[in-house]
């Protein structure tokens, strides 16, 4: 594993009071990677404050830790931390951001701006590698929260280890969480496999919703407005959702549309390799990895639908 470079570990070392960012409808990694994090800096006696975007899916309540989720906000910060976050625009922030010495960001998405002060961006399975790495380069004592938080973010982002994003690393970290605690079984099951009824109900109008491109191995699924709300509302989409049209055999590159207001969608795009979807998500203001991105979409579905079809084309692989 590579050495977390000093300056990251000197500006967590030498400063006293932070603030946690994260992504707008933080996932598993967003969320693990935060408590890990937080937790760890406590420990050092540091003061952290949390600004996440609530309410959380259901699957992912269980932290003690997010009982200080939106506790409090100063008017400044030695150190903001945007972390699993690729792009200022797509930060869940308050409307009047505080002052702040140093904006720290720490992820793992390619298509990072590298907006911050100090950027510690790295291709990982997972930002909550990245964390670990980071609590390990602190001398933080790990405990069974924190290695529950980072097993969470590892084992969402990378799918349960099934991914193109997984690596030797990613595996290694794994069994060191062993280490501190010897059973994830109910965990994996809580968070691959267990939903509440609207979310079951949700996921089944997005399969029906299912269509094939132009008898090409693309997959599209919508979720339009009514069908959202009828079963919860956006938090009751689940990370998996968008993962349906992969499953499908045949199926190459999938996108799922989320109608949050009306003609205005949420894309979530996957592919696998040799597919690269990332630069969709950028012409769109969007960002991400290569297999896995997502941006904000307004206009015409059938552009859309032609963006897709041209990555097949261009891109001269078989799926």
């Amino acid at each position: 594993m590579k050495k977390i470079p000093d300056e990251i570990l000197n500006c967590l070392n030498n400063n006293q009071r932070f603030l946690i960012l994260l992504h707008q409808k933080p996932d598993g990694d967003a969320i693990g990677s935060a408590v890990a994090l937080g937790k760890g800096l406590k420990q050092l006696n540091k003061t952290v404050d949390y600004y996440i975007d609530l309410p959380l899916e259901d699957k992912l309540g269980f932290f003690n830790e997010i009982q200080y989720f939106n506790q409090s906000l100063q008017d400044s910060y030695d150190v903001i931390v945007f972390m699993d976050c690729s792009s200022n625009s797509f930060a869940f922030a308050p409307a009047e951001m505080p002052a702040a010495k140093t904006k720290l960001v720490i992820d793992h998405h390619k298509s990072n701006a590298h907006y911050g002060d100090l950027n510690f961006v790295e291709i990982t399975g997972a930002t909550a590698e990245i964390v670990f790495r980071i609590l390990k380069g602190l001398q933080v004592v790990i405990d069974e929260e924190m290695a529950d938080a980072v097993f969470t973010g590892i084992t969402t982002d990378t799918g349960s280890f099934q991914f193109s994003n997984v690596t030797v690393d990613t595996h290694l970290i794994a069994s060191e969480l062993y280490a501190i605690k010897t059973n994830y079984a109910h965990l994996s099951k809580r968070l691959h496999t267990q939903k509440n009824i609207d979310q079951m109900k949700m996921t089944g109008a997005a399969i029906h919703s299912l269509e094939i491109l132009d008898s090409m191995p693309i997959a599209l699924m919508i979720l339009d407005h009514d069908t959202i709300f009828k079963f919860g509302g956006t938090i009751n989409i689940t990370d998996d959702v968008a993962n349906l049209g992969q499953n499908t055999i045949g199926v190459s590159i999938t996108a799922l549309l989320k109608e949050i207001d009306a003609g205005e969608y949420r894309v979530s795009l996957r592919a696998k390799f040799p597919y690269d979807i990332h630069e969709i998500a950028l012409k769109y203001g969007g960002g991400g990895h290569e297999r896995a991105a997502g941006f904000n979409f307004s206009g015409d579905i059938n552009e859309l639908k032609r963006d897709l079809m041209d990555v097949y084309e261009n891109q001269n692989g078989e799926g």
